[in-house]
Order: C-alpha cells, then sequence, then structure tokens
C-alpha cells in the first residue's frame, strides 16, 4: 500500500496559512524543563512559570493555564518551548519563552516529551 499524493490548491485556507522551512527554521524549539511554577496574583488564568531552556539558561513564562493546570502539577514536565520569540507582557510580568499546547472546545494540552531528554533538546 503506498500513500496517495496530497497537492495543495491554490486559495484554499491552508496554503494561505503556509510558512517557508527557511521561516520555519528561524524559530528555536526546545525541549525545556519547568523548575517553579505559580498562581499570578490577581488573576483566575495566569500561572508564572521558571523554566530550564539548556545551557544553564533559565527564561520566565506567563501562560493562561490555570484552568487545565495546577502549579504544583506542572512543576518538573518537560514541554515543548520556542525559546527565541520577542518577550511579552501579560499582566505586568515579562515572559520571554512561550510554551506550546494544543487547544480545543473543551480543554488546554501542554505539547509534552514523551520520553526524557536531555533539557534543551532541539526540536527538528
Amino acid at each position: 500500500m503506498s500513500f496517495p499524493e496530497i497537492h495543495l490548491e491554490g486559495g484554499t485556507d491552508v496554503s494561505q496559512k503556509v510558512v517557508s522551512f527557511d521561516e520555519f527554521s528561524k524559530m528555536d524549539l526546545r525541549i525545556g524543563k519547568i523548575i517553579k511554577a505559580e498562581a499570578v496574583a490577581g488573576s483566575k488564568n495566569l500561572i508564572k512559570m521558571l523554566i530550564d531552556v539548556g545551557g544553564g539558561e533559565n527564561r520566565q513564562a506567563v501562560a493562561g493555564i490555570a484552568q487545565y493546570y495546577t502549579a504544583k502539577e506542572l512543576e518538573g514536565k518537560q514541554v515543548a518551548v520556542i525559546v527565541n520569540l520577542q518577550a511579552k507582557r501579560m499582566f505586568g510580568i515579562e515572559s520571554n519563552v512561550m510554551i506550546l499546547a494544543a487547544e480545543d472546545e473543551k480543554t488546554v494540552s501542554l505539547i509534552l516529551s514523551e520520553r526524557s531528554v536531555k533539557t534543551g533538546s532541539k526540536i527538528r
């Protein structure tokens, strides 16, 4: 059995969102380890996290995931992160790494490493 050949037709929703390989390769995607997490005071949705992104470097992330995860259950998890996005302030707190997650109508799920890998490992 062989795979069918698939062609994207011009003007479809998918082709309008196509990113070149060169653009994609500019993103620094890694496996980070959440070292510490705490709820953001005054917010129902935000959690602040300290994330080891490898090479002895820790970054701070702020994410609107408190409805889906407690701070305690996040600590120690290996998560997919983007390290080289421009920093953003949320609730007055700087976030300088982005955690990747999937979202549907019911929940949010962090993108986790299936197996334990070295913190800072590149995602390709």
